[in-house]
């Protein structure tokens, strides 16, 4: 009985000694941190990347030698003028062509209103941002001392000559020399041709080739005959008006009225 006792006591005792005995201190693992931090970093560098086309992209614009400008003005499908490096200039685009509407020596022509207001809305629907490019086999400047540069939109990435001709606002125009863009501009008038797109929709201009554009019909320009009466520089308001009149009238292989004194295709020029 006395043996069981000290037994039991025993027990007691080494149990209360085990309860007690403090566990060891975990001592910091300064490589688990290092590897914590550094795991961390890499995170952060390898987190998603913002989708690249919502953001400038000035290494292809210097590559392309690109210099933006600003639109200022639609004169009509293939010309505008720009702000450019603080002045204004015109430019005569490369390789397109649209129909005539403001050249004082042609009446308006078949067409020329669409592709006008087709370039008006595309340039403002762009914020009128424009990147302006060089061809050097193509001089600086034509004979009336236009700049002559490619055009292009949202971040230079967007040949606009190339889709006003897809899209059947213009046509392929070589004027003396082969340029940069020639071919993948006469494939794309050769997709809009076998689509009949714009001006080569067989309800456009009677069904004409582009070369043999002609007049807008009568209800939509003025003819001489439907005037009544002499007209001089007095009768307009505006230089502008004059001009317009002057246009619709024949221009200067026409000028039944006189306006054009120094015959150099600019009418009234004492007019505002």
């Amino acid at each position: 009985m006395k043996r069981r006792a000290i037994g039991f006591t025993l027990v007691i005792i080494f149990a209360f000694l085990i309860a007690n005995i403090p566990s060891p201190k975990k001592s910091p693992n300064v490589n688990q941190d290092v590897l914590s931090t550094e795991n961390q970093n890499k995170t952060e560098k390898i987190s998603p990347s913002p989708i690249l086309s919502d953001f400038p992209s000035p290494t292809f614009i210097s590559s392309k030698n690109l210099e933006s400008a600003t639109v200022i003005k639609v004169v009509d499908g293939d010309t505008i003028t720009v702000s450019l490096n603080g002045r204004n200039e015109t430019i005569r685009i490369i390789g397109i062509n649209t129909p005539e509407i403001v050249d004082p020596r042609k009446t308006v022509e078949c067409f020329g209103i669409e592709s006008s207001n087709k370039a008006k809305e595309y340039f403002k629907s762009k914020d009128y941002q424009v990147w302006l490019e060089k061809d050097d086999g193509q001089g600086e400047r034509d004979k009336y001392q236009r700049l002559l540069r490619y055009v292009f939109t949202d971040n230079g990435t967007v040949d606009y000559g190339l889709s006003m001709i897809a899209e059947g606002y213009a046509y392929e125009y070589t004027y003396s020399t082969l340029y940069k863009y020639q071919l993948g501009y006469k494939s794309a008038q050769k997709e809009a041709e076998e689509n009949n797109r714009g001006l080569w929709a067989n309800d456009t201009c009677l069904g004409e080739s582009t070369s043999q554009v002609g007049s807008l019909p009568t209800s939509q320009v003025k003819s001489s005959r439907s005037i009544e009466g002499d007209r001089d520089c007095k009768d307009f308001k505006t230089q502008k008006e004059a001009q317009d009149f002057f246009v619709s009238q024949g221009g200067p292989g026409s000028d039944l009225h006189k306006l054009d004194a120094d015959k150099d295709g600019t009418v009234c020029e004492s007019l505002p």
